[in-house]
């Protein structure tokens, strides 16, 4: 994530990494990079732990825009999201919430 990181910031974007738990996945005002992890009663029979990364782009209404290519982009609500995550056992996700220059953590989310 630190190498996203990188060229968001040269790319001018404002960037808070933080450690989200599925909840807090509904207050997403901005653009963000999420590092979905294999849920812990998956990677238990896999050789080793896999990870997937997603844009989420925050619509309005409560819809969240889920980019994960090359599927199609796939537009739903937050807690449709949130309810799949707990479902499937994630509790807590790496997220790169990608804002404006000068804005705020707390523009970034809803707090």
């Amino acid at each position: 994530m630190l190498e996203f990181k990188a060229a968001l910031l040269c790319l001018d974007f404002q960037v808070e990494a933080q450690m989200l738990t599925i909840n807090e996945l509904a207050n997403i005002r901005v653009p963000s990079i999420l590092l979905i992890p294999t849920p812990e009663k998956h990677y238990a029979a896999l050789e080793r732990r896999f990870s997937h990364y997603v844009l989420l782009w925050p619509l309005a209404d409560e819809k969240i825009q889920i980019i994960n290519y090359p599927r199609e982009p796939k537009d739903l609500s937050a807690t449709h999201l949130v309810r799949h995550l707990r479902n499937i056992g994630i509790k807590k996700i790496p997220v790169l919430l990608c804002g404006k220059q000068g804005q705020s953590l707390g523009e970034m989310l809803y707090l």
